[in-house]
Formats: C-alpha cells, sequence, structure tokens
C-alpha cells in the first residue's frame, strides 16, 4: 500500500473541467438492505408482474437491449418465457454500447421469478422454454430471492447437461449488484416502487447541460444513421466522441466502458489507422484516468504501438510515450513491478523508433517533435531512478529544443508546458530546471502574440 492519490484524483484535482459539474448525489435516495428486503418481499405485495417488469428492463441494460415483451397470462404467457431477444442485424448491433456480445444474432430466452422456491422454478421455466422446441441458444432466469453459489452454480450445471443449452442463473446478489455499481437506481425505484426521488438534490451543470444536449444528438444519430459510406465514417466519429462525453458527465463505468468498446469495434471495422489508435488509446487512457485502472493500458499497449508504428508521425508516437510514461511512473511509485509492465523491453522499442523520427531532416517540425519525446523518455528513466545528473541533461536537452522550435509554428510547445507544470512542484531544485521553465514562459508567449487576433491580454 502507498501513500499516492489515485490517478482520478489526479486527473480530477489538475482538470476539473473534464468532469461532470452537475450535483446529483442523493436523488435516488435507497440503501441495500433495502432494496434487499423489498425484493424479499414482493410476493406479500403481490409485485409478480412489477418484479418481472423490473428484471426486463435491467437485463436489457446489463444483458441485451433487444428484448421483447411477452403476452399472456402471468407466469411466462403463452411463450413460456417472460421475454426473448428479436434478431438484429449487425450493423445495427454494432451501434450498440449495452449488453452481451451475440445478443443480436442468437435467440436468447429469459424467465423471472419471485417465487420463494427458486430451483424448482427455475427447473420447471427450462423445461417450459426447451419444450416449446424453438431452438434458444441460451436460457437466463433471474429471481428476486437469495442463492448460494454453490447451489445456483450446480443447478446451472443440471440444466446444461440434461437439456444442452447454456443456462444462467441470476439471483438477489446480482440484482443489488448491478443495480448499485452500474447506478440503476431509477429502474428499482419506478418499477418497483423501492427507495424515494427526490428531485431537488439534481442540478445540471451548464457545462453538463451541453454535453447532455449533446450525446443525446450524437445517440440519435447513431442509431438512425445509414450505411452509405459518408454515414459509417461519420458514426466512426461519432461514437468516439460519445465515448469521451459519457466520461465527462460520468455516466456508470458501464456506459462508458460500453461506449468506448462500442468506437473501438466501429473503428477496427470501418475505420483508418489512426481512428483505430484513437480509440483504443482514448478507451486505456479513461479506464486509468477515471476508473483508476492500469490493465487496459497494459493490455492494449502492444496493439497501440504496432498501430503507431506504421507510419512514423510524431504526433501518433507522442501517444505511446504516454502511455510509457505512465507505466513508468506506476512502477515509481509502487504500484506495479517493471517486470510487469514490460518497462525495458516497451522503451527500447519506443527510443529506437523516436531515434528513426528526430533524424529525418527533411521533416523538420515532426523531427523536432521527436527530439522533445526523445528527452521526456528520458526524463521517465531518470525519474524512476532519481538520477538528477541525468534530469539536468533532460532539462538542458529540452532547453534547446524550445530554441530551435523558434519560427516552426506546428511544434507542439503546449506538451511540454503540460509535463513541466506537471512536474513543477515536484522536480528537485535546479537551475537547469528553472532555465528551461523561464525559456518555455518566454517562448509561450511570444507564441500567443504571434497568434491573429493578439489584443494585448494574456
Amino acid at each position: 500500500m502507498n501513500n499516492f492519490p489515485r490517478p482520478s484524483e489526479i486527473m480530477r484535482h489538475n482538470r476539473p473541467y473534464l468532469f461532470s459539474d452537475s450535483k446529483t448525489e442523493g436523488v435516488y435516495i435507497l440503501a441495500k438492505s433495502e432494496l434487499s428486503h423489498h425484493l424479499e418481499s414482493l410476493t406479500q405485495r403481490n409485485q409478480h408482474q412489477d418484479f418481472e417488469i423490473f428484471a426486463r428492463k435491467l437485463c436489457e441494460r446489463e444483458i441485451c437491449p433487444n428484448l421483447r415483451p411477452q403476452t399472456g397470462p402471468e407466469g411466462g404467457g403463452d411463450g413460456k418465457v417472460d421475454t426473448e431477444t428479436y434478431s438484429v442485424a449487425r450493423e445495427i448491433s454494432d451501434r450498440w454500447f449495452q449488453g452481451l456480445p451475440g445478443s443480436g444474432a442468437e435467440r436468447w430466452g429469459f424467465a423471472f421469478s419471485a417465487k420463494e422456491k427458486w430451483a424448482p422454478k427455475v427447473r420447471s421455466d427450462v423445461q417450459g422454454i426447451v419444450d416449446t422446441g424453438r431452438s434458444y441458444d441460451r436460457i437466463i432466469f433471474v429471481t428476486s430471492r437469495a442463492a448460494r453459489s454453490k447451489d445456483r452454480l450446480r443447478v446451472e450445471d443440471e440444466l446444461v447437461k440434461k437439456f444442452n443449452v447454456p443456462v444462467t442463473i441470476h439471483d438477489r446478489s446480482w440484482i443489488i449488484d448491478r443495480v448499485f455499481e452500474h447506478d440503476h437506481k431509477d429502474l428499482a425505484y419506478e418499477y418497483l416502487k423501492a427507495g424515494q426521488y427526490d428531485e431537488s438534490k439534481m442540478v445540471v451543470g451548464p457545462r453538463d447541460f451541453e454535453r447532455r444536449k449533446t450525446l443525446d444528438a450524437l445517440e440519435e444519430r447513431i442509431a438512425k444513421g445509414g450505411q452509405n459510406g459518408g454515414e459509417i465514417t461519420q458514426r466512426v466519429v461519432d461514437a468516439l466522441e460519445a465515448a469521451q462525453l459519457s466520461r465527462m458527465l460520468e455516466r456508470p463505468r458501464i456506459e462508458t466502458v460500453g461506449r468506448f468498446d462500442r468506437a473501438i469495434k466501429l473503428a477496427k471495422k470501418h475505420g483508418t489507422r489512426r481512428q483505430k489508435m484513437q480509440a483504443i488509446y482514448e478507451g486505456a487512457w479513461t479506464d486509468l484516468w477515471w476508473f483508476d485502472e492500469i490493465d487496459a493500458i497494459n493490455e492494449s499497449y502492444e496493439e497501440i504501438e504496432a498501430l503507431a508504428f506504421e507510419e512514423n508521425h510524431a504526433d501518433d508516437i507522442s501517444k505511446l510515450s504516454n502511455l510509457y510514461t505512465v507505466l513508468t511512473a506506476r512502477v515509481m511509485q509502487g504500484w506495479e513491478g517493471a517486470e510487469e509492465l514490460e518497462i525495458e523491453a516497451r522503451g527500447e522499442r519506443l527510443r529506437v523508433k523516436v531515434q528513426e523520427i528526430s533524424a529525418d531532416a527533411s521533416r523538420p517540425n515532426n523531427a523536432l517533435y521527436g527530439k522533445a519525446l526523445g528527452h521526456l523518455l528520458e526524463l521517465s528513466s531518470a525519474s524512476v531512478k532519481t538520477d538528477e545528473e541525468k534530469l539536468d541533461a533532460v532539462w538542458n536537452g529540452l532547453s534547446e529544443v524550445i530554441d530551435q522550435a523558434h519560427g516552426l509554428g506546428e511544434f507542439p510547445a503546449e506538451m511540454i508546458d503540460q509535463v513541466i507544470d506537471a512536474l513543477q512542484p515536484f522536480a528537485p531544485a535546479s537551475d537547469a530546471f528553472d532555465a528551461l521553465v523561464l525559456k518555455l514562459a518566454e517562448f509561450m508567449g511570444e507564441r500567443a502574440m504571434n497568434r491573429p487576433g493578439f489584443t494585448g491580454d494574456l
């Protein structure tokens, strides 16, 4: 255990404008114990049908959005299922950000029950569903009752062996986990009348107001867009923007991750090399800085690297350098080990590529950008080892880069400025560092004054 702040805390502190400015705490007032009791006592209040509607709505968010309600008498209706999936074309299901893979192409049957004795009920329901002869690819049973894990698994195995159909049983603990962890308290309130709703505690911030309007418009365009080339290309762009807005609105993680998964899927299927890389990068970046998870960066690093290395664009390599810097910082702070994050091998490959870019004199902006990235890579190495002499060499090298950047209007000096701004409170006292800070401030001031429309206000 270390005392460093979590990545999400750092990002929220440094860039609060990237997070929600709304106040929604306590809008839905519901405790886990209250929902558990409510689910346990559904039959006493004759809420069988309420539970079926609630369970279907919950499954639409968590498992598959393409569910059709069944009509007919209580207890599964004439069709023996409480709901089932309907077939959806792949080009439509690719636009979803909720649910599990395969739900658009396969036939899944669902049964919901509030009966106290859940095991006999699931056996009879599965038997009835199989007896319809409709060849379901999967059967899912949701019960409001608590089921011990070993009992649930035993019944699942028994039914799979008997009917040769995958059967999944979700009990009360799954319902409670999804309602609270994935922020579905609105469903519990609306369909089960569980808890309270206090509209006065909902205060939508001005940034969020605009973000919500934009997100709604994007989702509508994604859902309704056609299949011609221009619309497909726009869908790739819209999907990534929708995912980024979802994270800024601080929507439940399942929604935001689902939107990034959709953006990645669409980019891989229809996008350019850069769009693929950007979608994967943003998804991994979000997992760390919004959800405090390093796994996505570690697992997708080589995929992003392969896409970035296809062309010698320093801007692409800078994104890979960002990820590598994050990994070295994790090691320096003691979160993970250097071997686990493959620091040495990844760093060596990155240095070779940066040197290749820096040596290409035919592209001066790109080459100078590469030199800056090279110094920042050395900064990561020097920081891990706390090598003050090497750090001074980095500061001097970056100062030389700033000197050479005069006259190169496209050189991204902001990248260095952001790094220095983040390091300033922690960097050891150094004349070389102070000189770099002063030189960078002068350069940024000159660039601002030379921009069209400058009025004299900095």
